[in-house]
């Protein structure tokens, strides 16, 4: 699944593609990927003769801010375990599994790939703070609010549970998913299964600053691309981060820093990788 600077990677290269064009064609050939709404309409009709104001995020969505006859609303994008954005020409042949189309007046075109429908985009007002009402739950970005993530960090010493899920937990810090989490306590010398109850202050010094240098290492590196290619940019082009991952997907391998091998651990419905001799 695409994290934050996969999804970064795309709003950076959106700004610099969609802005101000007005939307004159938007085309839905599977209701899932609109299955917040009951009808195709209410996906349709909002969009269009809107204009592209802006394209925000938060942690791990995409908010595209249109402007229609002087009202804004936002309309958000997840992409799932393998949604894509691509912009193509008019007239260029569209790749398969594109289950929406969003056309603009100038001939381009912003398409919506997911083969395995996981993902979807959805019409939302735009509330406070630029972010929809139905993303509120979400945790502070640590793009968009780095001074709040120390705070919610200190959060987990209220919990047994293993460092490693409280990362994951959207509700608490957004963006950060299964493989930056592993980059991450990498980084940081902790276990992904040390409870939090059990961090003291530099442990959780060493993780926020984690934290700030593998996801602005990999936004650099225009996110990673794994060996199912799932992840590209908006114009077809793989990430380069992974290149650089430390024990994500790394299993057996020697350890960059220590040279003794990386462990992988199957647990919750995830695969675990670290060192157990850099990671204690």
């Amino acid at each position: 699944m695409p994290e934050l600077p996969e999804i970064e990677t795309l709003r950076r290269d959106l700004c610099g593609s969609i802005l101000n064009k007005q939307i004159d064609l938007v085309v839905v050939t599977s209701p899932r990927s609109i299955r917040h709404h009951r009808e195709v309409s209410q996906f349709v009709n909002p969009l269009l003769n809107g204009r592209i104001e802006d394209v925000l995020r938060k942690g791990k969505y995409l908010i595209f801010v249109v402007i229609k006859d002087s009202a804004t609303i936002s309309l958000v994008a997840h992409m799932g375990m393998s949604g894509q954005l691509q912009v193509v020409e008019v007239g260029a042949p569209l790749a398969k599994h594109s289950h929406i189309e969003i056309g603009f007046t100038d001939g381009l075109r912003l398409v919506f790939v997911d083969p395995r429908t996981f993902g979807q985009m959805y019409v939302d007002k735009l509330g406070e703070a630029d972010v929809p009402p139905s993303l509120t739950k979400l945790g502070p970005d640590p793009l968009v609010d780095p001074e709040e993530i120390l705070e919610s960090l200190k959060g987990f010493r209220r919990s047994s549970i293993g460092v490693k899920w409280l990362l994951l937990d959207q509700s608490k810090i957004c963006g950060i998913g299964n493989m930056y989490a592993d980059e991450i306590l990498f980084r940081s010398r902790i276990r992904f299964d040390r409870p939090g109850k059990s961090l003291d202050d530099l442990s959780l010094e060493n993780i926020r600053n984690s934290i700030t240098m593998v996801l602005g290492e990999a936004i650099l590196a225009r996110g990673s691309t794994l060996k199912d290619l799932q992840y590209r940019d908006l114009y077809g082009r793989t990430g380069q981060f992974q290149n650089s991952h430390y024990v994500y997907g790394r299993e057996g391998q020697p350890c960059r820093i220590c040279s003794g091998k990386i462990v992988r651990i199957f647990s919750k419905g995830r695969s675990s990788f670290f060192c157990d001799i850099c990671q204690k």
